[in-house]
């Protein structure tokens, strides 16, 4: 995934940041089968909490391709570089 990519999941589909983050930390070793885009977001909708493993994405995602947001003064965010 680029950082254009992830910028226009970010605004789009988060599920698709949390598809690139488990195929990224997949290992086949460890864990089987791999699953498909459908599986998985059935998966994890079962068992995850969505909004804590998609923070954990977005914070290793943000921090992966340097991506700075600017903000106003209320907090809004105005710009994401």
């Amino acid at each position: 995934m680029t950082k254009q990519e992830y910028l226009n999941y970010k605004q789009t589909d988060q599920m698709a940041i949390l598809y690139h983050f488990y195929k990224e930390r997949f290992d086949r070793y460890k864990h089987k089968p791999f699953l498909q885009r459908k599986e998985f977001d059935t998966f994890a909708t079962m068992v995850m909490d969505l909004g804590l493993a998609y923070q954990r994405a977005e914070e290793h995602y943000d921090a992966k391709f340097n991506v700075i947001q600017l903000a106003d003064k209320e907090g809004k965010i105005i710009m994401t570089l």
